[in-house]
């Protein structure tokens, strides 16, 4: 238990965050600095990949997603991070479950005070608070021209749907959730084994993104396009021409200096895959 103890020390310290009881403003303080300080990415999970000699890995240890964000910057999918969020919540006393988006998205439902609220760190989504999405259908979690609706399908039978907009347009496909069926991680095994095969999403391309709303930006890297969205909505977007450039950018703009991207580009060019050929 001691270890389990020091290693919540050391996420909320992560998280510039001090331990309180369990509320919905300490809940929001969470999210809110999640989203600031854990990137979404997919450079770990190439690494994860080659170091289990290219195959299928299991999903980092609470202790290890902590020493690894510590020693080289890693953050993660969707799995990793609302996986790591959800048994850092229940250490510190929330009464929450995973549930599954779409057969495929992991997130987090949190009970207080008998109302459900939607939590995820996990979509590079501009979750910064917990979503009422039971008794508020007019909910939208935003940033800039980047929106996020959880809306009510058949709120009597607990069915909802996520829906993302960007610029006005739906990004990506509508998940579709029951928001009382609590699931494990153990229920992810066969989609998380999929999402290591080497044509999935995440192995196809090098991703990065986070959240900076200290200087009202939302900063994304798609292979070698580099894009700044700014709460205002303008948007600014480069291309970057090396590797040495993608980690110039890492380690200057996102502040991530540690995460190991010339060795994940490697990775993808061992599965036949060269991000400087992919943009247009």
């Amino acid at each position: 238990m001691g270890n389990i103890t020091d290693t919540v020390n050391k996420y909320l310290d992560c998280l510039n965050l001090i331990l309180e009881k369990p509320s919905y403003k300490y809940l929001e303080k969470i999210c809110y600095a999640h989203l600031n300080t854990f990137p979404f990415e997919n450079i770990s999970k190439l690494l994860y990949f080659k170091n289990h000699h290219y195959s299928n890995f299991n999903l980092p240890t609470f202790e290890l997603f902590i020493k690894n964000f510590k020693e080289y910057n890693y953050g993660g999918t969707c799995y990793t991070l609302n996986s790591n969020l959800m048994f850092l919540l229940t250490k510190i006393g929330f009464d929450c479950y995973h549930v599954m988006l779409g057969e495929e998205h992991m997130a987090i439902i949190v009970k207080i005070d008998n109302e459900r609220f939607y939590i995820d760190c996990g979509a590079a989504a501009p979750f910064f608070k917990p979503v009422r999405f039971e008794g508020n259908f007019e909910n939208i979690s935003s940033f800039g021209k980047d929106e996020v609706n959880i809306l009510p399908e058949e709120p009597h039978r607990n069915r909802y749907k996520y829906v993302r907009y960007i610029n006005g347009k739906q990004s990506g496909k509508a998940w579709h959730f029951n928001s009382r069926k609590e699931v494990k991680v153990s229920d992810f095994n066969d989609v998380i084994e999929k999402s290591n095969k080497p044509n999935s999403t995440f192995m196809t391309i090098l991703r990065c993104q986070l959240y900076q709303t200290s200087k009202q930006r939302s900063i994304s890297l798609v292979n070698n396009k580099l894009s700044i969205r700014y709460s205002n909505g303008k948007t600014n977007v480069f291309t970057l021409s090396s590797p040495g450039d993608i980690r110039e950018v890492l380690t200057e703009e996102f502040m991530l200096p540690n995460l190991p991207v010339i060795e994940a580009i490697e990775v993808l060019k061992t599965l036949k895959i060269n991000i400087f050929e992919q943009s247009t």
